[in-house]
């Protein structure tokens, strides 16, 4: 079987679908389906058409694979690697690489691949868990492996779903907006509980409860036994909040119950995969206590289902890749309109000085720079920027601009070497995957980025991660501001990170946003 990388094309097809693939210039491309069609989690599968929302049509689809050409030699093609497709999906491709064939990849499978083969660890505990996510024989719902010398093996299985009841938490929550209506609001709604928990408090009578309903997701006997009505939106307040709360301390004690001892006695450094690992209070914690044992933990930008195409491809070619692919997402799909636009909105060449002194304004800014980054966090190439030191700011963001709900919070970048100076407990984290402290001292200046319980979701840049964000923190320090900026995705409530230069032209004709910034421009109302 030919392993040639530029052979191989790695589909995932359901929510959060991707297609991985070595381009001409020998680049490993990894394209979020939802950002190609503007519909967040899109599925890519013709199995998925009803869903509303969620599914898309052939003509999508058939855009989808004709754009993915551009980059590669069809005729070149003869391995697809797939999960979550139909069988016509199947026959369509295989018009297309008609010398291609097909493999289907497990599901945690490829989201262990997707962290190993991205780490620097040659021996791990790799921890998968979501909400669901079967094996190709429907076996578990959480798995365990080791990896080592570059080969991943089956550790154990788990009957054990932390991802869905975290979610389904949020359905009767009132100040949680609920996204499209199909079988997919949960999500939706786990990032929101987990921003929603830091107003709350444990309830202890409540503990016991929560922790049974995470294993049999009873909604009527978890109702009677917290003595609540828990139909849909029917909470608001002091109970939601305290029932967010709750539910994330159950979350976290499950987790420890279940892997701790194992961690202890494996002595390995630990990969998180799955949705489960985009909780960032979790991974602190996780973090800290492998620190006390003096073990690491990575979690990789897209431990999600956006990065099971990347996971599909890894575990196929069973290869450590050097290269950086934190970038290496969906190019800005107009670029050669990128004139065009620049006459249209007299747009000026702008100095990284001038741009870091519009942050220290107060200027709220979209950034548009290249390849998008890949993952479900803007990590500086589809990102909106602004000062956290307004106090204000959070408010106009999540109200003018985002349309969001108001206790949604903001992430902090600032370089690594001033991690430990604004920051407790802070790790290098590049893909946003902990939340440290805000310092006692800087909580009043860095009010936006500082969320209700004092944590804050931390980016931290070297030169070498991400240049442009890297350097305008340097120029707001040279001209006397804190180097620390509020980041956040470049979208509206319920569109997925925006891939063109018209889509951040029309949030900035549509809301608050007062620029944008497009290789070294500035674009104005």
């Amino acid at each position: 079987m030919d392993k040639n990388l530029k052979n191989i094309l790695s589909i995932y097809g359901s929510h959060d679908a991707s297609a991985v693939f070595v381009d001409k210039n020998n680049k490993i491309r990894i394209l979020e389906y939802e950002r190609f069609v503007k519909q967040r989690y899109a599925m890519y599968s013709d199995r998925f058409d009803l869903r509303a929302g969620i599914g898309t049509n052939q003509n999508l689809r058939e855009r989808f694979i004709n754009y993915i050409l551009t980059f590669i030699n069809k005729e070149s093609i003869n391995i697809i690697l797939y999960n979550e497709l139909s069988d016509s999906d199947l026959i369509y491709l295989k018009n297309i690489f008609k010398n291609a064939e097909t493999i289907k990849v497990g599901h945690h499978t490829a989201h262990a691949s997707s962290g190993y083969y991205t780490s620097d660890f040659n021996e791990a505990f790799i921890i998968s868990i979501d909400g669901g996510g079967n094996e190709i024989d429907y076996s578990t719902s959480t798995k365990t492996f080791i990896g080592k010398d570059d080969k991943i093996f089956n550790y154990k299985n788990y009957g054990l779903d932390l991802g869905t009841p975290y979610a389904m938490i949020g359905y009767p929550i009132s100040e949680i907006k609920p996204g499209p209506d199909c079988e997919l609001q949960s999500l939706v709604y786990a990032g929101k509980v987990m921003g929603l928990c830091a107003y709350g408090k444990v309830i202890e009578e409540w503990v016991k409860p929560i922790e049974n309903f995470y294993y049999d997701k009873n909604f009527e006997q978890l109702s009677k036994n917290l003595n609540l009505d828990l139909s849909f939106n029917s909470l608001k307040g002091t109970n939601s909040y305290n029932l967010a709360a709750t539910s994330q301390y159950v979350f976290e004690k499950i987790f420890f119950d279940t892997f701790w001892a194992e961690i202890l006695s494996l002595n390995l450094d630990v990969i998180l995969v799955g949705g489960c690992a985009l909780n960032v209070l979790l991974n602190q914690k996780l973090k800290e206590k492998l620190q006390k044992i003096d073990k690491n933990l990575f979690v990789p930008a897209n431990p999600n289902d956006c990065g099971l195409a990347l996971g599909q491809f890894l575990s196929f070619i069973n290869l450590k890749i050097k290269e950086d692919i934190t970038y290496n997402g969906i190019d800005i799909l107009d670029k050669d309109k990128f004139s065009m636009f620049v006459d249209k909105f007299n747009a000026k060449k702008i100095s990284i000085e001038e741009l870091a002194q519009m942050v220290l304004e107060g200027k709220i800014i979209g950034i548009v720079n290249g390849c998008s980054e890949v993952g479900p966090r803007a990590l500086g190439n589809r990102s909106i920027i602004c000062n956290p030191c307004f106090k204000n700011m959070k408010d106009i963001l999540n109200e003018k601009v985002k349309f969001r709900e108001w206790f949604r919070p903001f992430a902090p970048v600032c370089r690594h070497e001033d991690k430990d100076k604004y920051f407790g407990n802070a790790f290098h984290s590049k893909f946003m995957s902990y939340a440290p402290i805000v310092k006692a001292e800087h909580k009043d200046k860095l009010f936006s980025i500082t969320h209700a319980d004092g944590t804050a979701r931390l980016q931290t840049v070297k030169e070498t991660d991400h240049e442009l964000f890297y350097k305008i923190l340097n120029s707001i320090e040279k001209l006397g501001g804190i180097p620390i900026i509020l980041n956040t995705s470049f979208n509206i409530k319920g569109l997925p990170i925006l891939s063109s230069i018209e889509d951040a032209l029309y949030v900035l004709e549509n809301t608050k946003l007062d620029h944008v910034y497009v290789d070294g421009y500035i674009f104005s109302k």
